[in-house]
């Protein structure tokens, strides 16, 4: 049944993104965003009663079954590799990473973790530099800064107390520019689908050891909740995913900022929290600084294509 729902949408859209493929891109990191809003809404509402740790477990178990269907029409040749170390440590580091950025959600208001989130595609940039060797221009080192800057803002070290969650936010950004990396090496080799089911797999098992040393069975109303975070989770990755083949990077990139407006407006509804104005302020310098390097990011890569693959 899944399957064949995902069938009919996947075949509406390439429609659709067919005539309007900006548009469609658009469209699709909007909702994603919207719909990753509701799941870190729900995360919040659910750990005052249940550990992060658990939640993040229920949140990979859920969010894999809802999709397992999908995955498994490709039958056991899906999870063949020859790189399965890293597929592994690329599934611990998210399933870490997960771990802090549920526990941040328990520790601040919605709106202050989502725009310090935002700094992932800065530390994406810095990891390429150092580990991939790719060479940087004054203007990118330019876009750094400014989204250090705009961090700085946000969390204002000297004239507020920087919050254990704000930390555990950086932290779980470092570690997930440092799974895309990983994914970045393993696109060479492996198939798309081969690289999530193994991701599923090891962030389920990963995130099940520490949620057992913090184990309360959840009752029928949390499941309800648990299922509804893992199935707007992966939902919400697999619309981003698609928008990249219908738009560039650079075009949809800047709309990742309605992020920060669905979180806020689910704080205010849900929790009452009123982002102050530095919030606003440091989440739209790092996002002017994360699209400026997109947008460099898609001019090189159309460079090196009529370079024939020569590094610009």
């Amino acid at each position: 049944m899944i399957a064949r729902l995902s069938e009919t949408f996947t075949t509406w859209l390439d429609h659709f993104g067919k005539h309007f493929p900006t548009a469609t891109g658009i469209m699709l990191v909007v909702v994603a965003s919207a719909f990753f809003a509701c799941m870190h809404a729900s995360v919040r509402y659910v750990s005052s009663d249940m550990h992060p740790w658990e939640i993040g477990f229920f949140r990979n178990l859920f969010g894999f079954l809802v999709f397992a269907p999908v995955m498994l029409r490709s039958g056991i040749t899906l999870l063949r590799t020859r790189r399965l170390a890293l597929h592994v440590a690329r599934g611990s580091l998210n399933g870490v990473s997960m771990l802090c950025w549920f526990t941040a959600l328990a520790l601040m208001p919605l709106a202050d973790a989502t725009s310090v989130s935002l700094t992932g595609p800065l530390f994406v940039t810095l990891g390429a530099i150092f580990f991939l060797g790719e060479k940087v221009r004054v203007r990118r080192w330019i876009a750094l800064g400014a989204g250090v800057i705009g961090t700085l803002i946000i969390i204002r070290p000297g004239y507020a107390e920087i919050s254990p969650g704000a930390i555990l936010v950086l932290i779980s950004a470092v570690m997930v520019a440092g799974s895309k990396l990983m994914a970045k090496s393993l696109a060479r080799t492996e198939g798309t689908m081969t690289i999530v089911a193994y991701l599923s797999l090891v962030m389920t098992f990963v995130t099940f050891i520490p949620a057992m040393f913090v184990w309360r069975t959840p009752t029928l109303i949390e499941i309800g909740w648990l299922v509804l975070i893992g199935a707007l989770g992966s939902t919400g990755h697999l619309l981003v995913v698609r928008a990249y083949k219908y738009a560039d990077v650079s075009a949809v990139e800047p709309v990742s900022f309605s992020r920060l407006v669905f979180a806020a407006l689910a704080g205010y509804l849900v929790f009452g929290e009123i982002p102050d104005i530095w919030v606003w302020v440091g989440g739209g310098v790092i996002v002017a600084a994360t699209s400026y390097i997109a947008h460099r990011e898609t001019v090189a890569e159309s460079a090196r294509k009529k370079l024939g693959g020569i590094p610009t």
